[in-house]
């Protein structure tokens, strides 16, 4: 038992030593150490944040009547800013500050026929028929993934379809496919 006492003390005392010489230091100049005693490996940089995406703009509601006289008296919530054209037959409203995120509008008799030949293209993919009068999928084209969708809509007792895609990310087809489902009449 003396033999133990002895042994412990001796490990004690270097052990002491060691966290006497560390006090002794400049707190600034002490190296982190792992548990072997090594010191450790100085932290990488933190690398720079990435810049904040915009917030997207809130929501006002934009007059639709340049698309033509079936839509006058229409209107539709996006975002504020958003520009609508009408190059006929050509129905478009783009939302941002580049033309790439936009929806387009137009007469569709056979909107139900188009729904179902969307699984006869081999680029679609992940094809939802979330109801009667809307459509998602997604497009493998050589460009890159593209979120699509269509949306069917009554203007003035006809079957229009508010339709598009974007390559930008799902969140943002689901807010063209929300300005879609709010066109209305004022």
């Amino acid at each position: 038992m003396k033999h133990l006492s002895i042994l412990a003390l001796a490990l004690v005392i270097p052990l002491a030593a060691c966290g006497k010489k560390d006090k002794d230091k400049d707190p600034g100049t002490a190296k982190p150490t792992t548990g072997t005693g090594a010191p450790t490996a100085p932290a990488a940089p933190a690398a720079p944040a990435a810049p904040a995406a915009p917030a997207p703009a809130a929501n006002a509601e934009i007059d639709l009547s340049p698309w033509g006289p079936a839509f006058a008296g229409m209107t539709a919530q996006a975002p504020a800013g958003s520009k609508v054209v009408f190059d006929d037959p050509s129905r478009q409203l783009s939302i941002g500050d580049e033309n790439e995120n936009f929806l387009s509008v137009s007469e569709a008799p056979y909107y139900a026929d188009g729904v179902k030949s969307l699984s006869k293209d081999p680029d679609n993919s992940n094809i939802a028929i979330v109801s009667d009068t809307e459509a998602r999928w997604e497009r493998n084209p050589p460009l890159g993934k593209e979120w699509n969708f269509d949306v069917k809509i009554d203007v003035g007792g006809a079957a229009y379809s508010c339709g598009g895609s974007t390559f930008t990310s799902a969140a943002v087809a689901d807010q063209l496919v929300a300005i879609c489902k709010s066109i209305k009449k004022k």
